[in-house]
């Protein structure tokens, strides 16, 4: 197991394959740099373990309704994973850390709980954060672009996926190089996770993309 790895990874490492830690130490580039997930709580561990690694899984999230199911189950539908005691040790790893932990550790830790928990594959897991990576970057570039004649609903959807992930000043900080970098095409309009077909606000979502005229704009390879 390698050594460099942060703690709470360290103590999940052996439930994953090198093919799953490829994404998760790849969201070290995936946030701004030095962007630290303020005031990490001094968890309490009750009685029931499981209740406690839902009820952590659910306040960590990266975003307000992210693609995995279970940060919104009951516990009956996660009991059966064999390595819960493991994912609670994982969340008391970061009160081992000193100062507040970098926000993509925090994110790695919650997609890595999500494929324990879940079973998910290695392609899968690196498909959910390419997703996630999309809607963020649209998030800071639609708070950033009032140009955009903003909607309200979904100004408020894309605010609520920062501040779960204790992002939401990230647009007064970050050029916009930053979110347009590594092949970024707005013609895709990732829309926030709310308004995704699995979010709460789904019907909006499609309004939306039946109504965005970049959906009908020529991709870049078709110029080549």
């Amino acid at each position: 197991m390698p050594v460099t790895l942060p703690h709470p990874l360290q103590l999940l490492a052996p439930l994953l394959s090198p093919e799953h830690l490829a994404p998760l130490l790849a969201l070290q580039q995936h946030y701004p740099e030095g962007l630290l997930h303020q005031n990490w709580p001094a968890y309490a561990q009750g009685s029931d373990p499981l209740a406690f690694l839902l009820q952590v899984w659910r306040e960590q999230r990266p975003e307000s309704e992210p693609p995995a199911p279970i940060w919104k189950c009951d516990a009956s539908a996660i009991e059966a994973c064999p390595h819960i005691s493991t994912l609670v040790n994982s969340i008391h790893g970061f009160q081992s850390e000193e100062g507040d932990p970098e926000q993509w550790l925090v994110a790695a830790w919650w997609w890595g709980t999500a494929a324990v928990v879940c079973r998910t594959s290695a392609d899968k897991l690196e498909n959910a954060i390419a997703g996630w990576y999309q809607r963020y970057r649209c998030a800071v570039l639609y708070l950033q672009s009032p140009e955009m004649e903003q909607d309200a609903q979904i100004l408020n959807a894309y605010e609520a996926d920062l501040t779960c992930s204790h992002s939401l000043e990230v647009p007064k900080q970050v050029d916009l190089s930053w979110a347009i970098k590594d092949g970024f095409d707005w013609g895709q309009w990732q829309l926030p996770s709310a308004l995704q077909p699995w979010g709460s606000q789904a019907e909006l979502g499609q309004t939306v993309i039946a109504n965005n005229p970049a959906k009908t704009a020529p991709s870049s390879s078709k110029n080549n």
